[in-house]
This record gives C-alpha cells, sequence and structure tokens, in this order.
C-alpha cells in the first residue's frame, strides 16, 4: 500500500512561511516517506535516483514557501515537482544507458542509498549557498557575451588589413543610427513586445495545485490561478505597466499612475487605470475571458474593442469577435476568483482532468460509460476530498483504486435482482 500524504498543520506552514528551517526539516522528515514513495513510482525504472529527488523538491520548497498556504497546495507542489523532475532524471538515464549499451560498459556498482540525515545535511547546506541577483547574473553573461564577440572579432581580423575595421566601424555606425531612427518610430505597443520578450522580463509562475499572489511595484496586487504564468516588463511601474500572460490571472489595479495597467493574452491586450479585473486562457482553452469587477476595462484586439462595466464578462474568439459570456460561462471561468472550483455541464472525463490544474491530484476515468456523464459542480478549491465526492456524486460513479493503487472514477458495479 502507498504511504499517505499526512496533512500538515497551520501551524508549521505558517512557520515554514516565516522562513523558520525547523519548519522545513519538520515536513521532510514526517513526509519522506510518502515522497520516497511517490518519487519512486514516478521514476519507475530508476528507483535509486529516488532519495535525491526527494531532497530536491524539499530544497525547492523552501524556495517557493511564500507563495503556498495550505496542506493542500504543498502537496500539490510536491506531485507536480516529482512528476516533472522524474521525467527529466528518467530521459536523461535513458542517455546513459544508451551509452553505455554502444560503449560495452560493465554494472556499476551500486551506491548505498544516502539516510534521511544524509540528505538533511545536503538541503541545508544547499540552502545556504550564496544567491546571486538574477539580475546581475544576466549583467555578468552579456558582459561575457561582449567580450567574448570582441575577443573573435580580433582574432579573425588580425591578419586582415586596415579595411576589415573601417568596414565594420562604418556598418556599425549605420546600424546604430538605423537603431535609434527605428526606436523613435515604433509605437509604445511594439516597444513594450521587446521589453515582455527581452531576457530582463520578470517571470512569475504558479504549478498545479497552487494558487499565487504578489504585489507588484506599483501598489496593484497579481491573484494567479493554478498552472499559470505572468510576465513583467522590466521596471514595472515606471514608464511602463504591462504584462503578459498564460492562464488565468486576476488584477487590483492601483490607481493614481498616469499609465493604464496593461494584461496581454495572445493578441488581446486589457487595460485598466483602477479596479479589478481578470483574465483567462489556458493553453487548452479556445477563446480568451475577460471579467470586469470595476468600470473602465478597455479590451482591445485587432479591428474591435469593448470598455467593460462592472460586473460583465466577456469572450474574445479567435476571428477577434466579441461577445457576452453566458452565465455559465462567466462562472466557469473566474470561479476561483472566488476559491470555488465551477463546473458546468461537463463530462465526467473533463471534470478529472481539471482536479490535476486545481489539486495536482491525477484521477483516471477508466470506462466509457462513466467518462461521458455530464455533471456541474461547485466547490471550495481549499478541498481536494469535496471536489472528488462531488463529481462522483454528481455523476453517479464511484472513486476507489486500481491494481496499481492509482485514483479513477468508474461506473457502479450493476446490481443483481433477487429472484422472487
Amino acid at each position: 500500500m502507498p504511504v499517505p500524504f499526512a496533512p500538515i498543520d497551520a501551524a508549521t506552514i505558517a512557520a515554514l512561511k516565516g522562513g523558520d528551517e525547523k519548519a522545513l526539516e519538520k515536513i521532510f522528515r514526517a513526509h519522506y516517506d510518502a515522497l520516497l514513495d511517490r518519487a519512486k513510482e514516478k521514476l519507475k525504472d530508476e528507483p535509486a535516483a529516488a532519495p535525491r529527488l526527494v531532497a530536491a523538491v524539499v530544497r525547492e520548497l523552501w524556495e517557493v514557501r511564500a507563495t503556498l498556504s495550505t496542506s493542500t497546495e504543498i502537496e500539490g507542489f510536491f506531485n507536480e515537482e516529482l512528476r516533472n523532475r522524474a521525467a527529466a532524471i528518467r530521459q536523461r538515464m535513458r542517455s546513459v544507458h544508451r551509452f553505455e549499451k554502444t560503449e560495452g560498459v560493465g554494472d556499476v556498482a551500486v551506491r548505498e542509498a544516502p539516510s534521511p540525515d544524509e540528505l538533511w545535511t545536503e538541503i541545508k547546506t544547499a540552502m545556504h549557498q550564496p544567491v546571486l541577483d538574477p539580475a546581475e547574473v544576466a549583467k555578468r553573461r552579456r558582459t561575457q557575451a561582449a567580450h567574448g564577440a570582441a575577443s573573435h572579432i580580433a582574432n579573425v581580423s588580425a591578419k586582415r588589413s586596415i579595411k576589415t575595421p573601417l568596414i565594420i566601424a562604418t556598418i556599425g555606425a549605420i546600424v546604430i543610427v538605423g537603431g535609434i531612427w527605428w526606436a523613435d518610430a515604433v509605437g509604445k505597443a511594439a516597444t513594450v513586445t521587446q521589453l515582455l520578450a527581452g531576457g530582463d522580463a520578470q517571470m512569475i509562475q504558479t504549478r498545479q495545485g497552487q494558487l499565487g499572489s504578489l504585489p507588484l511595484s506599483d501598489g496593484s496586487t497579481v491573484r494567479l490561478a493554478a498552472e499559470s504564468k505572468i510576465t513583467l516588463v522590466p521596471k514595472f511601474g515606471q514608464e511602463y505597466r504591462s504584462a503578459s500572460l498564460v492562464g488565468s490571472a486576476a488584477i487590483t489595479v492601483a490607481p493614481g499612475n498616469p499609465v493604464p495597467l496593461e494584461v496581454r493574452v495572445e493578441n488581446v491586450s486589457v487595460k485598466a487605470s483602477a479596479g479589478e479585473f481578470a483574465v483567462r486562457k489556458f493553453a487548452d482553452d479556445s477563446m480568451v475571458y475577460v471579467a470586469a469587477r470595476g468600470d473602465g476595462v478597455l479590451v482591445a484586439v485587432k479591428g474591435a474593442e469593448r470598455t467593460l462595466k462592472t460586473g460583465e464578462t466577456i469572450v474574445i474568439a479567435s476571428d477577434n469577435s466579441i461577445r457576452d459570456a453566458t452565465e455559465d460561462e462567466a462562472a466557469q471561468n473566474f470561479g476561483w476568483v472566488d476559491g470555488k472550483l465551477v463546473l458546468r455541464n461537463v463530462t465526467v472525463a473533463t471534470a478529472a482532468k481539471k482536479l490535476w490544474r486545481w489539486f495536482a491530484i491525477e484521477v483516471a476515468v477508466t470506462d466509457s460509460a462513466a467518462r461521458e456523464r455530464v455533471i456541474s459542480i461547485s466547490v471550495p478549491l481549499e478541498s481536494s476530498k469535496a471536489a472528488i465526492e462531488a463529481i462522483a456524486g454528481a455523476g453517479g460513479v464511484v472513486f476507489g483504486y486500481d491494481k496499481d493503487n492509482k485514483m479513477i472514477f468508474s461506473a457502479p458495479a450493476p446490481t443483481r435482482r433477487k429472484a422472487r
């Protein structure tokens, strides 16, 4: 039987968020067996890598501790990290095994698995390594690249005539002058596009089962849905207040800034100078959804725009047409903003997939009879148990485990009528 993941108490989570290393150690030691069990399951044929995989995800928990507030979120974080890192380990080990087979490398002696005490020492040591400022790292990388390019040009042109550097200098001057002219000619929209695509843009991302909340430098706040990513322009809040989004976010805009706050979702631009609005476009969504929780939210797309009032929700299709969202669409796409998982007229198979996004829980649907049943539910996002029970109840399906102890929904077994 798999080792269950015991709930983490609120006091330990609060201590962890406050930077208490003892709280992290407590979580590591209390859940080591459960995490090791899940790591081995994800690693499949590479179980020897499981202990250090567990250490890696616990170390990562320390880095993202401020974004996790509940035991469910922490468990979801662990599940997602184990899944992603295990996939990378398996891929890397396949390359190693191919090399061993090609080169005729014999069996390598298996090292003894590290103990939890040894792993904790490694985790703690890694936690106290000096952390480099990302901006400084990027600056050093650019400087090194510039020096490398300069050295390369010097080496290549060393044996050439004086004409070569003169030509290079002339071309460089033309490029610089042309660049200045071009920068003056392009509009702010194009400039923002470049800034968002640049290496200095700041990206904040949530994983499956994780909601995020962060203050922005201009006084605005962003709430990120699970499995979402927002990218901010460098020096956000000064000349520009722009961001791009994949997933869903709710933004409360700080007033008083002459520059409106803008969120871009593919080719859709959403701007507001105050109030709150929410935007959604996950990778598996075919349309963009925008909900206004304050007046004056401007939505623009090529060939059309619309200013929303409080309570309005709209849908932007792939052909750039704009229409009002139905009540069900508004509730289903933005229920998370109010802390709810809302599903309207979806199949049990679709509902099961949503459990992965919102709770980082994998539940398979094992037969077509259960898969195609249509349900509607509304449950708190804080409880994966309530979501599973609601899906099972609404769909008339049974929640359980298969022979490999994986979670499943299935149609109930038929009952036999008693002979009279």
